[in-house]
Protein backbone atom coordinates (compact mmCIF):
# COMPACT_ATOMS: atom_id res chain seq x y z
CA UNK A 1 0.00 0.00 0.00
CA UNK A 2 2.07 3.44 -1.18
CA UNK A 3 1.08 6.18 1.64
CA UNK A 4 -0.59 9.50 0.83
CA UNK A 5 2.45 11.38 1.67
CA UNK A 6 6.03 10.33 2.48
CA UNK A 7 8.83 12.33 4.84
CA UNK A 8 10.61 14.31 2.33
CA UNK A 9 13.80 13.43 4.45
CA UNK A 10 16.37 11.25 3.51
CA UNK A 11 17.74 8.97 6.94
CA UNK A 12 21.22 10.83 6.38
CA UNK A 13 18.68 14.22 7.14
CA UNK A 14 17.37 12.28 9.95
CA UNK A 15 20.32 11.46 11.69
CA UNK A 16 21.56 15.00 11.32
CA UNK A 17 18.74 16.43 13.01
CA UNK A 18 19.18 13.44 15.78
CA UNK A 19 22.67 14.95 16.40
CA UNK A 20 21.60 18.57 16.40
CA UNK A 21 19.29 17.57 19.62
CA UNK A 22 22.21 15.96 20.89
CA UNK A 23 24.73 18.64 20.49
CA UNK A 24 22.72 22.05 19.64
CA UNK A 25 24.44 25.10 18.48
CA UNK A 26 23.92 28.36 20.10
CA UNK A 27 20.59 29.75 18.84
CA UNK A 28 21.46 33.07 17.78
CA UNK A 29 24.33 31.80 15.46
CA UNK A 30 21.61 29.22 14.22
CA UNK A 31 18.96 31.68 13.68
CA UNK A 32 21.03 34.17 11.84
CA UNK A 33 22.82 31.08 9.59
CA UNK A 34 19.15 30.18 8.36
CA UNK A 35 18.44 33.83 7.84
CA UNK A 36 21.60 34.78 5.29
CA UNK A 37 20.77 31.29 2.93
CA UNK A 38 17.65 33.30 2.08
CA UNK A 39 18.58 35.41 -0.89
CA UNK A 40 21.08 38.22 -0.30
CA UNK A 41 20.49 37.41 3.35
CA UNK A 42 17.62 40.31 3.73
CA UNK A 43 13.91 40.19 4.88
CA UNK A 44 13.91 36.49 5.98
CA UNK A 45 12.75 35.69 9.44
CA UNK A 46 13.29 32.51 10.85
CA UNK A 47 9.99 31.31 13.04
CA UNK A 48 8.39 28.18 14.66
CA UNK A 49 5.92 27.70 11.50
CA UNK A 50 3.84 29.59 9.24
CA UNK A 51 1.21 29.80 12.12
CA UNK A 52 3.55 31.43 14.44
CA UNK A 53 5.03 33.87 11.87
CA UNK A 54 1.44 35.01 10.72
CA UNK A 55 0.73 35.79 13.90
CA UNK A 56 3.91 37.15 15.19
CA UNK A 57 2.96 40.10 12.07
CA UNK A 58 -0.42 40.46 13.41
CA UNK A 59 0.99 41.42 16.75
CA UNK A 60 3.24 43.39 15.17
CA UNK A 61 0.69 45.80 12.94
CA UNK A 62 -1.96 45.73 16.10
CA UNK A 63 -4.99 46.05 13.55
CA UNK A 64 -7.96 47.23 15.74
CA UNK A 65 -10.40 44.64 16.37
CA UNK A 66 -13.36 44.45 13.86
CA UNK A 67 -11.15 45.52 11.02
CA UNK A 68 -11.31 42.94 8.21
CA UNK A 69 -8.75 40.62 6.64
CA UNK A 70 -9.74 38.99 3.14
CA UNK A 71 -8.57 35.40 3.12
CA UNK A 72 -8.73 33.00 -0.47
CA UNK A 73 -11.41 30.62 0.61
CA UNK A 74 -9.18 27.16 0.39
CA UNK A 75 -6.54 27.16 3.27
CA UNK A 76 -5.81 25.39 6.52
CA UNK A 77 -8.44 26.44 9.47
CA UNK A 78 -6.00 27.58 11.53
CA UNK A 79 -5.04 31.13 9.48
CA UNK A 80 -8.08 32.36 9.99
CA UNK A 81 -8.87 31.18 13.29
CA UNK A 82 -5.56 32.97 14.42
CA UNK A 83 -7.11 36.51 12.49
CA UNK A 84 -10.40 35.98 14.64
CA UNK A 85 -8.20 35.66 17.99
CA UNK A 86 -6.75 39.26 16.99
CA UNK A 87 -10.28 40.09 16.90
CA UNK A 88 -10.40 40.72 12.98
CA UNK A 89 -13.20 40.11 10.89
CA UNK A 90 -12.44 37.50 8.07
CA UNK A 91 -14.22 37.63 4.43
CA UNK A 92 -13.47 34.96 2.41
CA UNK A 93 -12.91 35.06 -1.41
CA UNK A 94 -13.88 31.97 -3.79
CA UNK A 95 -11.83 30.11 -5.84
CA UNK A 96 -11.80 28.66 -8.83
CA UNK A 97 -12.08 24.66 -8.39
CA UNK A 98 -9.87 23.50 -11.23
CA UNK A 99 -7.59 25.67 -10.85
CA UNK A 100 -7.17 27.01 -6.80
CA UNK A 101 -6.75 31.06 -8.10
CA UNK A 102 -8.78 33.99 -6.89
CA UNK A 103 -10.53 36.30 -9.05
CA UNK A 104 -9.10 39.76 -8.58
CA UNK A 105 -12.83 41.11 -9.55
CA UNK A 106 -14.09 39.08 -6.52
CA UNK A 107 -11.59 40.57 -3.94
CA UNK A 108 -12.53 44.36 -5.24
CA UNK A 109 -16.21 43.36 -4.60
CA UNK A 110 -15.19 42.73 -1.09
CA UNK A 111 -12.56 45.20 -0.09
CA UNK A 112 -14.10 48.67 2.02
CA UNK A 113 -12.66 51.30 4.31
CA UNK A 114 -11.86 48.32 6.95
CA UNK A 115 -9.76 45.83 4.93
CA UNK A 116 -6.43 45.69 6.48
CA UNK A 117 -5.52 43.09 4.29
CA UNK A 118 -5.68 40.02 1.81
CA UNK A 119 -3.63 37.00 2.59
CA UNK A 120 -3.36 34.77 -0.92
CA UNK A 121 -2.65 30.94 -0.56
CA UNK A 122 -1.05 29.45 -3.66
CA UNK A 123 -2.27 25.29 -3.65
CA UNK A 124 -1.15 22.35 -3.58
CA UNK A 125 2.33 23.63 -4.93
CA UNK A 126 1.70 25.46 -7.85
CA UNK A 127 2.37 29.14 -8.26
CA UNK A 128 -0.45 31.09 -8.87
CA UNK A 129 -0.27 34.97 -10.80
CA UNK A 130 -1.02 37.08 -7.94
CA UNK A 131 0.28 40.30 -9.85
CA UNK A 132 -3.46 41.36 -9.89
CA UNK A 133 -4.42 41.31 -6.53
CA UNK A 134 -1.45 42.66 -5.41
CA UNK A 135 -2.11 45.99 -8.21
CA UNK A 136 -5.81 46.49 -6.81
CA UNK A 137 -4.30 46.23 -2.93
CA UNK A 138 -2.16 49.04 -4.25
CA UNK A 139 -4.62 50.88 -5.74
CA UNK A 140 -6.73 50.45 -1.92
CA UNK A 141 -3.93 50.77 0.37
CA UNK A 142 -4.24 47.32 1.49
CA UNK A 143 -1.51 44.72 2.85
CA UNK A 144 -1.19 41.65 0.77
CA UNK A 145 0.24 38.36 2.14
CA UNK A 146 1.42 35.22 0.22
CA UNK A 147 0.92 32.15 2.25
CA UNK A 148 3.56 30.39 0.11
CA UNK A 149 3.39 27.27 2.77
CA UNK A 150 2.06 24.33 -0.04
CA UNK A 151 4.35 25.94 -2.98
CA UNK A 152 8.60 26.11 -1.80
CA UNK A 153 10.34 26.17 -4.61
CA UNK A 154 14.27 26.36 -3.47
CA UNK A 155 15.54 29.08 -1.66
CA UNK A 156 15.73 31.16 -5.01
CA UNK A 157 12.02 32.27 -5.05
CA UNK A 158 10.79 34.08 -2.32
CA UNK A 159 7.40 35.39 -3.11
CA UNK A 160 6.07 38.07 -5.34
CA UNK A 161 8.45 40.88 -5.31
CA UNK A 162 5.83 43.23 -4.06
CA UNK A 163 3.79 41.01 -1.64
CA UNK A 164 4.31 42.27 2.40
CA UNK A 165 4.38 39.26 3.77
CA UNK A 166 5.81 35.58 2.24
CA UNK A 167 5.34 32.88 4.48
CA UNK A 168 7.11 29.66 4.04
CA UNK A 169 6.95 26.62 5.62
CA UNK A 170 9.06 22.97 6.00
CA UNK A 171 6.62 21.35 8.65
CA UNK A 172 6.52 17.96 8.62
CA UNK A 173 5.07 17.12 5.56
CA UNK A 174 6.22 19.53 3.00
CA UNK A 175 9.10 19.57 0.52
CA UNK A 176 12.27 20.12 2.01
CA UNK A 177 10.72 19.45 5.34
CA UNK A 178 12.88 20.59 8.77
CA UNK A 179 10.11 18.70 10.45
CA UNK A 180 8.94 22.15 11.73
CA UNK A 181 10.17 26.05 10.80
CA UNK A 182 9.19 28.57 8.89
CA UNK A 183 10.79 31.67 6.82
CA UNK A 184 8.58 34.97 6.84
CA UNK A 185 9.81 36.90 4.12
CA UNK A 186 9.25 40.58 5.44
CA UNK A 187 9.72 43.29 2.74
CA UNK A 188 9.24 46.33 4.90
CA UNK A 189 12.69 46.57 7.19
CA UNK A 190 10.84 48.40 10.08
CA UNK A 191 8.16 46.21 10.31
CA UNK A 192 10.79 43.33 9.99
CA UNK A 193 12.87 44.66 12.60
CA UNK A 194 9.44 44.83 15.23
CA UNK A 195 9.14 41.16 14.36
CA UNK A 196 12.36 40.38 14.82
CA UNK A 197 12.56 42.53 18.70
CA UNK A 198 9.00 40.49 19.71
CA UNK A 199 10.25 37.18 18.64
CA UNK A 200 13.74 37.52 21.04
CA UNK A 201 10.90 37.86 23.60
CA UNK A 202 9.63 34.65 23.32
CA UNK A 203 11.16 31.37 25.01
CA UNK A 204 12.54 29.04 22.69
CA UNK A 205 11.02 25.67 21.60
CA UNK A 206 12.22 23.00 24.08
CA UNK A 207 14.88 20.91 22.27
CA UNK A 208 13.16 17.67 23.99
CA UNK A 209 10.08 18.49 22.11
CA UNK A 210 11.98 18.50 18.52
CA UNK A 211 13.48 15.00 19.83
CA UNK A 212 10.56 13.84 20.24
CA UNK A 213 9.69 15.39 17.04
CA UNK A 214 12.72 13.51 15.37
CA UNK A 215 12.14 10.22 16.87
CA UNK A 216 8.53 9.97 15.34
CA UNK A 217 9.56 11.12 11.82
CA UNK A 218 12.04 7.85 11.88
CA UNK A 219 9.25 5.75 12.89
CA UNK A 220 7.29 7.21 10.17
CA UNK A 221 9.63 6.71 7.93
CA UNK A 222 9.43 3.29 8.63
CA UNK A 223 5.92 2.71 8.63
CA UNK A 224 5.99 4.46 5.47
CA UNK A 225 7.67 1.37 3.42
CA UNK A 226 4.43 0.04 1.35
CA UNK A 227 4.32 -3.73 2.85
CA UNK A 228 4.54 -2.43 6.70
CA UNK A 229 2.09 0.65 5.66
CA UNK A 230 -0.28 -2.03 4.22
CA UNK A 231 0.04 -3.96 7.29
CA UNK A 232 -0.37 -1.31 9.71
CA UNK A 233 -3.48 0.11 7.68
CA UNK A 234 -5.29 -3.00 8.22
CA UNK A 235 -5.03 -3.36 11.16
CA UNK A 236 -6.40 -0.14 12.36
CA UNK A 237 -9.13 -1.32 9.44
CA UNK A 238 -9.36 -4.27 11.60
CA UNK A 239 -10.33 -2.43 15.19
CA UNK A 240 -12.88 -0.17 13.17
CA UNK A 241 -9.88 3.15 13.67
CA UNK A 242 -10.22 6.09 11.78
CA UNK A 243 -6.78 5.92 9.22
CA UNK A 244 -6.78 9.36 8.35
CA UNK A 245 -7.34 10.86 11.36
CA UNK A 246 -4.49 9.50 13.24
CA UNK A 247 -2.29 9.99 9.93
CA UNK A 248 -3.26 13.63 10.47
CA UNK A 249 -2.81 13.81 14.30
CA UNK A 250 0.60 12.44 13.89
CA UNK A 251 1.67 14.35 10.90
CA UNK A 252 0.43 17.86 12.70
CA UNK A 253 3.21 20.72 12.63
CA UNK A 254 1.28 22.60 15.64
CA UNK A 255 -1.03 21.35 18.77
CA UNK A 256 -3.94 24.47 18.72
CA UNK A 257 -4.00 26.93 21.05
CA UNK A 258 -2.47 30.67 21.24
CA UNK A 259 0.61 29.24 23.36
CA UNK A 260 1.74 26.87 21.12
CA UNK A 261 2.64 29.42 18.39
CA UNK A 262 4.38 31.96 20.58
CA UNK A 263 8.02 29.97 20.54
CA UNK A 264 11.36 30.50 18.38
CA UNK A 265 12.19 27.54 16.65
CA UNK A 266 15.39 25.53 18.94
CA UNK A 267 18.46 25.84 17.36
CA UNK A 268 18.19 22.20 16.87
CA UNK A 269 15.09 22.78 14.39
CA UNK A 270 17.23 25.90 12.77
CA UNK A 271 20.32 23.70 12.26
CA UNK A 272 18.16 20.99 10.10
CA UNK A 273 16.70 24.04 8.51
CA UNK A 274 19.62 25.51 7.64
CA UNK A 275 20.88 21.51 6.13
CA UNK A 276 17.73 21.48 3.72
CA UNK A 277 17.57 25.20 2.86
CA UNK A 278 21.59 24.91 1.64
CA UNK A 279 20.09 21.91 -0.67
CA UNK A 280 19.16 24.73 -3.26
CA UNK A 281 16.01 23.57 -5.51
CA UNK A 282 17.06 19.81 -5.49
CA UNK A 283 14.18 18.83 -3.01
CA UNK A 284 12.10 20.41 -5.60
CA UNK A 285 13.53 19.33 -9.03
CA UNK A 286 13.61 15.93 -7.93
CA UNK A 287 9.83 16.08 -7.63
CA UNK A 288 9.01 17.40 -11.23
CA UNK A 289 10.03 14.32 -13.32
CA UNK A 290 7.82 12.21 -11.61
CA UNK A 291 5.03 14.73 -10.76
CA UNK A 292 4.85 14.87 -14.63
CA UNK A 293 4.86 11.98 -15.29
CA UNK A 294 1.90 11.56 -13.09
CA UNK A 295 -0.17 14.06 -14.11
CA UNK A 296 -0.16 12.13 -17.93
CA UNK A 297 -0.45 8.94 -16.86
CA UNK A 298 -4.00 10.86 -15.29
CA UNK A 299 -4.83 12.16 -18.67
CA UNK A 300 -7.19 14.95 -19.70
CA UNK A 301 -10.36 12.67 -19.02
CA UNK A 302 -9.43 13.42 -14.63
CA UNK A 303 -10.20 16.45 -13.47
CA UNK A 304 -7.37 17.34 -11.98
CA UNK A 305 -6.78 21.11 -9.93
CA UNK A 306 -2.88 23.24 -10.99
CA UNK A 307 -2.75 20.71 -13.87
CA UNK A 308 -2.19 24.09 -16.31
CA UNK A 309 -0.04 26.16 -13.35
CA UNK A 310 3.32 27.47 -15.42
CA UNK A 311 5.11 26.62 -12.12
CA UNK A 312 4.13 23.81 -10.54
CA UNK A 313 6.58 21.86 -7.38
CA UNK A 314 4.34 18.91 -7.31
CA UNK A 315 3.88 19.19 -3.56
CA UNK A 316 0.55 17.40 -3.36
CA UNK A 317 -1.72 15.66 -6.33
CA UNK A 318 -5.52 16.35 -6.10
CA UNK A 319 -8.17 15.20 -7.93
CA UNK A 320 -11.82 15.93 -7.84
CA UNK A 321 -14.50 13.34 -8.19
CA UNK A 322 -18.33 12.79 -7.40
CA UNK A 323 -17.99 10.51 -4.81
CA UNK A 324 -14.94 11.39 -3.26
CA UNK A 325 -14.98 8.08 -0.54
CA UNK A 326 -15.80 5.42 -3.27
CA UNK A 327 -13.00 6.53 -4.82
CA UNK A 328 -10.58 6.26 -2.00
CA UNK A 329 -11.49 2.95 -1.55
CA UNK A 330 -11.37 2.03 -5.00
CA UNK A 331 -7.80 3.15 -5.03
CA UNK A 332 -6.56 1.62 -1.87
CA UNK A 333 -8.25 -1.71 -3.08
CA UNK A 334 -5.61 -1.57 -5.90
CA UNK A 335 -2.87 -0.30 -3.40
CA UNK A 336 -3.09 3.14 -3.22
CA UNK A 337 -4.11 5.17 0.14
CA UNK A 338 -5.82 8.23 -1.12
CA UNK A 339 -6.39 10.80 1.35
CA UNK A 340 -8.67 13.40 2.12
CA UNK A 341 -6.64 16.93 3.32
CA UNK A 342 -6.70 18.75 6.39
CA UNK A 343 -7.39 22.35 3.97
CA UNK A 344 -11.03 23.77 4.52
CA UNK A 345 -13.66 25.67 3.27
CA UNK A 346 -13.06 29.82 5.57
CA UNK A 347 -16.89 30.55 5.71
CA UNK A 348 -17.89 33.98 6.05
CA UNK A 349 -21.30 35.81 6.28
CA UNK A 350 -23.52 36.06 3.64
CA UNK A 351 -20.97 34.86 1.05
CA UNK A 352 -21.05 31.33 -0.62
CA UNK A 353 -17.49 30.18 -1.94
CA UNK A 354 -18.74 27.15 -4.05
CA UNK A 355 -15.52 26.43 -5.68
CA UNK A 356 -13.30 26.33 -2.24
CA UNK A 357 -15.99 23.80 -0.68
CA UNK A 358 -15.56 21.44 -3.68
CA UNK A 359 -11.83 21.88 -3.45
CA UNK A 360 -12.26 21.23 -0.05
CA UNK A 361 -13.61 17.78 -0.96
CA UNK A 362 -10.76 16.72 -3.51
CA UNK A 363 -9.25 13.38 -3.34
CA UNK A 364 -5.54 13.49 -2.72
CA UNK A 365 -3.67 10.76 -4.41
CA UNK A 366 -0.11 9.11 -3.31
CA UNK A 367 2.75 10.81 -4.88
CA UNK A 368 6.56 10.41 -3.92
CA UNK A 369 9.06 11.21 -6.66
CA UNK A 370 10.34 7.73 -5.32
CA UNK A 371 7.47 5.60 -6.72
CA UNK A 372 8.26 3.93 -9.96
CA UNK A 373 7.14 4.86 -13.15
CA UNK A 374 5.43 1.85 -13.50
CA UNK A 375 3.47 2.70 -10.26
CA UNK A 376 2.88 6.12 -11.02
CA UNK A 377 1.20 4.63 -14.50
CA UNK A 378 -0.36 2.02 -13.25
CA UNK A 379 -1.85 4.86 -10.23
CA UNK A 380 -2.62 6.68 -13.42
CA UNK A 381 -4.60 3.72 -15.04
CA UNK A 382 -6.52 3.03 -11.50
CA UNK A 383 -7.91 6.35 -11.28
CA UNK A 384 -9.28 6.88 -14.98
CA UNK A 385 -11.24 3.61 -14.52
CA UNK A 386 -12.51 5.19 -11.72
CA UNK A 387 -13.37 8.44 -13.01
CA UNK A 388 -14.84 6.65 -16.23
CA UNK A 389 -17.15 5.02 -14.50
CA UNK A 390 -18.30 7.37 -11.70
CA UNK A 391 -19.15 10.31 -13.79
CA UNK A 392 -23.02 10.96 -13.05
Amino acid sequence: MWPCKQLDLSWRDWRFALGCCLAPSPWEESAERVERLWPSGQGALACLNVRSAFDLYLRVRRWPSGDEIVFSALTVPDMPAIARRHGLRVVPIDVDAETGAWRADDLERVVGPKTRAVVLTHPFGARLDVGPAIALARAHGIVVIEDCAQAYRGPGWTGHPDADLALFSFGPMKTATALGGAVAHVRDPETRERMHRQRAREPVQPTAAFLRRVLLAGALKCAGNPRIYGALTAVLDAVGADREHWIHRLTRNTRPGTASLRLRPCAALLGLLERRLSEGDAPVTRRTAPGRALFEALGPGVCLPTRDAEEHAYWMVPVLVPDPEACKQVLRRAGFDAMSARLCAVPGEGVDVPGARRLAKAVHLPFDPDMPLDELVRLGESMKRFDTRARP
